[in-house]
C-alpha cells in the first residue's frame, strides 16, 4: 500500500479561491499604476487641457476615485479572505468590477478627446493603453475573461476610432491596436495556463507536505519519548561536526589527506624538522597504466583499484607519516628520515606493494608505479618546492620507462628553476605583449573550403625564447594566470575572426582548460568577447578535451550546455586519448569530435580501424568529425576514402599569423581540391 495516496483533482471552489488570491496579490500596485498613467496622460497633452479642462478634470477625478475604491477594496480583501468558507467567485467579481470600471474610464478617453489631440498626443494615447494592456496579461492571467475584457476596453475604442479616421498614420495605429489586442488575448492564454499549472503544483505540494507531516506524526508516536533528549542531539551535532571536518581534510574516495591538508601538515613538519635538525623525505608516486583500468573495466573498477592500493600504502608506511591523494592516480608521501637513502628504500617498498596483482571480480589487473623523491633541506625548504622537486623527479622516472624511482638531483634543479622563472614571467606576459595567436585552417571536404580556423596560443618569453604551450599552459593553470590568458585569447580570436573577409567567413575555434570552466566565469568571458568583437556566436567554437569530463567538475556539462544555448559550438579535442566512454559520450553537450593526431599518424597501418570506428561512432551520435595532424596527401586521400568529412594539418596549412589567414585559407582550399 503506498504511503501517500494519488493526488486528487482540485475542486472548483478551491480553484476559485486560488484565482481570487492571485488577482488580489498581483493587483496590489494596479490602482497606483492607473493613477500615475492617467496623470501622465493629462500632463503630456496640453491640447486637451486647453480645450476641455473641466471634462479632463472629471475624467482624471474618475480615475482617482476608482483607484481609491480599488485600493480600499484590496486593503480589506485580506481580512475577508480569512473568514472560513469565503467565496472565491464573489471576491473575483468584486475585484473584476474595479478592473472593469478602470477600463471603462480609460475607454472613455479616446471617445471624449480624440478630435482635440495632435499627432504626438495621439501616439501617446495609443502607447499608454498598450502598455497597461500588455501588463494586464500577467496581473490578470488568473482570470482570462477579465484580462481580455480589460484589454478590450483599453485598446479597441481607440483602435476603432483610429481605423475610421482618414489618414494613413491613423489606419496604421488602428491596425496596430487591434493586433496588439490579439497579442494580449494570446499572452493571456499562455499566462493562464502557467498560472493554473502553478496553482495545481502549489496545492499538490501542500497535500504532500500535509501527508508527510501526518506520516511523521505517526512515526513519532512509535518512538519512545525519552530517546529525543537534548544530550542525544548534542552528541549527534558533535559527530556531524567531526565528520564535516574530516571530509574537509580528506579525499572522499580514499580517505587520505587531500592537497590542502597535506600542504598544511607538511609546513608544520618542516618547521619541526628545522628546529630538530632532521631531514624529511617527500615521495611523489604516480600509477602506471591506471588509465587502462578505467578504459577497459570502467571507473567503478578504477575506484576499487585505488582503494586497494591505498590499503597497501597504509600497510607499508609508519602510522605517523603523511599520505595524501594528490590527483586522480597521484599520491604524495612525507616522513622524517635520518638519511636521504631511506626515502629510496620506502619508495621501493611502496612500489612493490602497488605492483602486486589486484583482483576485480573474476579478473586480475596489475598496475605499476613510478616515484620521485625529494629531501628536506637539500632539495628545497618549503612544502611547495619539495613537492615540485619530487614531481619533477617522478616525471624523470617515467621518461626512463615507468616502474622506476628517481631521486631529485641538481641536474633537475634547472628544470625547477625554469618552472619558477616561467611562472613569474607569465604574470607579465599579456602586459608586455609577449603572447600572440596563430591560426590553422580546418577544411571541409563536401564544401571544398575552409570552414574554421583553430586559434593556437604562442609565447615568446624573455630569456627563454618561444615556449611550447604544453609547458606553459599547465604553469598558467597552477598559478591562476590561465583566467587572464584565457580571456585574452577569447578576445583576440573573436576580434580577428570578426574581420575575416568573405561572404561566409570561417568560424574560429578556441581551446579552454579545466581551470577556466571550474572558475565559473567562462560564460561571462565568452559573452564579453562576442559583444566586444561583434562576432556571431555561431562563428565561435570552444574546444575541450576528454579529460575535462573525466575529472568530474560539476560545472563542466551545465557550462557547455549554456554555451550551446547561446549558439556557440563545442568540439571534443584529442578524441581517443582520454576516458573514451561510449555510454558517457552520448550525453555530452558537443557537436564535433577531433580525432587525435596520434591516430592519424598511423592511419595507413595500425590505426585505420580505430579511425573507422570513430567515424562510425560519430555518425551514430550525429557528430561532426575532424582529423587532426594530417601531414601528407596519402593520409588525406585515405581519410577521404574512409569518409572523414574534415581535416586539419600541415598538408593543408601550417599555423599562420593573423595577417596571413586569407592566404592560408586559400592555400588549404587548393590543397583540398587536389584530393578530388
Amino acid at each position: 500500500m503506498p504511503l501517500i495516496a494519488e493526488e486528487p483533482a482540485l475542486d472548483a471552489d478551491t480553484v476559485e479561491r486560488d484565482v481570487a488570491d492571485l488577482l488580489y496579490q498581483n493587483g496590489i500596485g494596479a490602482p497606483a499604476l492607473n493613477v500615475v498613467a492617467g496623470a501622465f496622460m493629462v500632463a503630456v497633452m496640453p491640447s486637451v487641457r486647453a480645450h476641455s479642462p473641466l471634462l479632463l478634470a472629471i475624467w482624471l477625478g474618475a480615475q482617482f476615485l476608482i483607484a481609491a475604491l480599488r485600493a480600499l477594496d484590496i486593503a480589506k480583501s485580506t481580512a475577508r479572505r480569512r473568514v472560513p468558507g469565503w467565496s472565491g467567485r464573489a471576491e473575483t467579481v468584486r475585484f473584476g468590477t474595479g478592473v472593469v470600471l478602470s477600463a471603462i474610464v480609460w475607454a472613455a478617453f479616446p471617445l471624449l478627446f480624440f478630435q482635440q489631440l495632435d499627432p504626438t498626443e495621439l501616439a501617446i494615447m495609443g502607447i499608454i493603453p498598450c502598455a497597461l494592456a500588455g501588463g494586464s496579461a500577467a496581473i490578470l492571467g488568473a482570470s482570462p475573461p477579465l484580462a481580455i475584457l480589460f484589454g478590450a476596453f483599453l485598446l479597441l475604442p481607440g483602435a476603432l476610432i483610429f481605423l475610421f479616421t482618414p489618414g494613413g498614420e491613423n489606419e496604421l495605429l488602428g491596425i496596430g491596436g487591434v493586433l496588439f489586442f490579439g497579442f494580449v488575448v494570446l499572452s493571456t492564454g499562455v499566462t493562464n495556463r502557467g498560472t493554473m499549472a502553478a496553482i495545481a503544483t502549489m496545492r499538490a505540494n501542500q497535500r504532500l507536505q500535509s501527508a508527510l507531516r501526518d506520516t511523521l506524526d505517526t512515526l513519532e508516536e512509535r518512538i519512545k519519548e525519552r530517546t529525543a533528549d537534548l544530550e542525544y542531539e548534542v552528541r549527534e551535532r558533535e559527530k556531524y561536526g567531526i565528520e564535516l571536518a574530516r571530509m574537509a581534510m580528506h579525499d572522499p574516495l580514499t580517505g587520505l589527506y587531500n592537497r590542502n591538508t597535506l600542504a598544511r601538515k607538511l609546513f608544520d613538519e618542516l618547521a619541526d624538522a628545522h628546529a630538530a635538525g632532521d631531514r624529511v623525505a617527500v615521495l611523489f608516486l604516480d600509477l602506471d597504466k591506471f588509465k587502462n583500468v578505467n578504459d577497459l573495466h570502467g571507473h567503478h573498477a578504477g575506484d576499487q583499484v585505488l582503494r586497494e592500493i591505498v590499503k597497501r600504502l597504509r600497510a607499508n608506511v609508519p602510522h605517523e607519516s603523511m599520505l595524501a591523494r594528490w590527483g586522480g592516480d597521484e599520491f604524495v608521501f612525507a616522513q622524517r628520515v635520518s638519511f636521504g637513502i631511506e626515502g629510496v628504500e620506502i619508495a621501493e617498498r611502496l612500489r612493490r606493494a602497488i605492483s602486486a596483482p589486484i583482483a576485480i571480480g573474476a579478473e586480475t589487473v596489475i598496475v605499476g608505479a613510478s616515484a620521485g623523491i625529494a629531501v628536506y633541506p637539500e632539495h628545497g625548504e618549503s612544502a611547495d618546492d619539495l613537492i615540485q622537486a619530487a614531481d619533477i623527479a617522478m616525471y624523470a622516472a617515467k621518461q626512463e620507462g615507468r616502474g622506476r624511482i628517481r631521486a631529485f638531483d641538481r641536474t633537475m634543479a634547472s628544470v625547477l628553476g625554469r618552472r619558477h622563472e616561467l611562472e613569474n614571467a607569465l604574470g607579465e606576459a599579456i602586459a608586455r605583449n609577449e603572447l600572440w595567436l596563430e591560426y590553422q585552417p580546418v577544411v571541409d571536404v563536401a564544401a571544398c573550403r575552409c570552414t574554421s580556423l583553430e586559434a593556437l596560443l604562442r609565447w615568446d618569453a624573455p630569456g627563454f625564447g618561444v615556449v611550447a604551450p604544453a609547458e606553459f599552459i599547465p604553469l598558467a593553470e597552477r598559478t591562476g594566470e590561465i583566467q587572464a590568458i584565457g580571456r585574452w585569447v577569447l578576445d583576440e580570436a573573436c576580434l580577428a575572426a570578426a574581420n575575416w573577409p568573405g561572404f561566409a567567413p570561417p568560424a574560429v575555434s578556441v581551446n579552454v582548460s579545466v581551470a577556466q570552466i571550474a572558475s565559473g566565469t567562462l560564460l561571462d568571458d565568452v559573452r564579453a568577447a562576442l559583444e566586444q568583437s561583434g562576432l556571431p556566436a555561431s562563428r565561435l567554437q570552444i574546444e575541450v578535451t576528454e579529460t575535462l569530463f573525466a575529472s568530474e567538475h560539476a560545472q563542466t556539462t551545465p557550462t557547455l550546455k549554456a554555451l550551446r544555448a547561446m549558439g556557440v559550438r563545442i568540439a571534443l579535442d584529442d578524441f581517443g586519448t582520454g576516458f573514451s566512454s561510449l555510454s558517457y559520450l552520448g550525453s555530452l553537450p558537443i557537436d564535433t569530435l577531433k580525432i587525435d593526431k596520434s591516430f592519424i599518424a598511423g592511419v595507413e597501418q595500425r590505426s585505420r580501424a580505430i579511425v573507422e570506428a570513430i567515424q562510425s561512432l560519430a555518425r551514430a551520435f550525429d557528430l561532426n568529425v575532424v582529423a587532426e595532424g594530417v601531414e601528407t596527401a596519402e593520409q588525406a586521400a585515405l581519410l577521404t576514402s574512409i569518409g572523414i568529412p574534415a581535416f586539419q594539418g600541415h598538408f593543408f596549412s601550417r599555423p599562420v599569423p593573423p595577417e596571413s589567414v586569407p592566404t592560408a585559407t586559400h592555400a588549404a582550399t587548393e590543397a583540398l581540391a587536389t584530393l578530388r
